[in-house]
């Protein structure tokens, strides 16, 4: 009976086990998407690591600002042969926060209007963009 008892819990552990979830130590979080309306207006978002390895010979993400200050936002997406280009310069509210976005190793995201002017941005920090 002992022995029956012993077998059982070590059963019922391993099949604790086997339907635990998976530990995401190590996890990363690699993306690049853009996407443009009709309108050009817009939305980039993923990591800077994720642009940077994207497959895309020309892909590429930045958070700028030009020598007299004025910031902007710059992308380019390459999908096969083609290249897309994206670009637009923030408002006011969202231009406060450029410098963070600068400095940023996390995942963002990024819209803008047909005129081109950076209206929203979202800043996200996790364990899973730490790999930069």
């Amino acid at each position: 009976m002992h022995r029956l008892l012993k077998r059982g819990a070590s059963a019922c552990c391993v099949a604790t086990l086997l339907a635990a979830p998976a530990v995401l130590a190590g996890f990363t979080t690699e993306s690049a998407h853009c996407y443009k309306n009709a309108d050009g207006s817009g939305r980039c978002q993923g990591s800077l690591l994720g642009f940077r390895n994207h497959a895309g010979a020309n892909t590429q993400a930045l958070f700028s600002r030009s020598s007299n200050a004025a910031p902007y936002f710059y992308a380019a997406l390459t999908t096969g042969a083609t290249t897309e280009y994206f670009s637009c310069t923030p408002d006011a509210v969202t231009g406060a926060h450029w410098n963070k976005a600068m400095n940023h190793e996390g995942f963002f995201s990024i819209y803008w209007s047909a005129g081109g002017s950076c209206y929203s941005l979202f800043l996200i920090n996790g364990s899973q963009y730490s790999n930069f």
